[in-house]
C-alpha cells in the first residue's frame, strides 16, 4: 500500500512538472536551458534524499517526501523539453528511428542503474551516486545551454514563402 501511494505521488509530481515545462522554458531562456534547470532540480531531490537516508524523525520524512517530489518534478518539466529539442533537430526521416535509440538508451541506462546500486549496501551511497550521476547530466547541457548568435537573428526575413521560412527556422534550431 506504501509502494502504491508513493508511485501516485510520483505520477502527480511528474505530471505537474510536466504540466510546468513551457513556464521553465520560458524562464529558463531556451528549452536546452529548461532541461539543465529540470535536470538540476532531480538531482537536488536525489541529494536531498542520500542526505536524509539513515535519518529518522518527523522532520527527516518531511524532508525526504520533498527530495522525492523533486525528482519527479524536475523529471517530468525536462520530459516535453527534451522532446521538442528531438523533434527540431532531427529530420522525419530519422524521427523514429532517434525515438528507438532514445528509448532503448534509457532502458539500458535503468537496467545498468539497477545491476550497479543494488550491488551497493543500504546507506545514504545509492542515493548520493545517483544524484551526483544526474548532476553530472545537468550539467552537460550547460554547453548546449548557450544562447544561438544575434547574427541569425534576421536570416529568413527576406523569405516570403512559409515552407522556405520554416525550413530556415529549423536549420538554425528556432521555434516559432
Amino acid at each position: 500500500m506504501l509502494f502504491a501511494a508513493l508511485a501516485c505521488a510520483g505520477f502527480i509530481c511528474a505530471g505537474l512538472g510536466s504540466h510546468l515545462a513551457p513556464l521553465t522554458a520560458r524562464l529558463a531562456g531556451s528549452g536546452e536551458r529548461a532541461v539543465m534547470v529540470s535536470l538540476g532540480t532531480s538531482a537536488s531531490g536525489l541529494l536531498l534524499l542520500g542526505a536524509t537516508a539513515a535519518s529518522t524523525g518527523v522532520g527527516f520524512m518531511v524532508l525526504a517526501a520533498t527530495g522525492y517530489s523533486l525528482v519527479y518534478l524536475g523529471l517530468g518539466a525536462a520530459g516535453p523539453s527534451e522532446n521538442d529539442i528531438l523533434h527540431r533537430r532531427v529530420t522525419s526521416e530519422g524521427l523514429a528511428t532517434a525515438l528507438s535509440v532514445q528509448s532503448l538508451a534509457l532502458q539500458l541506462t535503468g537496467a545498468l542503474t539497477g545491476l550497479i546500486i543494488g550491488v551497493l549496501p543500504p546507506s545514504p551511497l545509492p542515493w548520493l551516486l545517483g544524484g551526483n550521476v544526474l548532476l553530472a547530466g545537468a550539467l552537460l547541457w550547460t554547453r548546449r545551454s548557450k544562447p544561438n548568435p544575434p547574427s541569425l537573428a534576421g536570416s529568413n526575413l527576406h523569405h516570403t514563402d512559409a515552407n522556405h521560412s520554416h525550413q530556415d527556422d529549423l536549420k538554425t534550431g528556432r521555434a516559432r
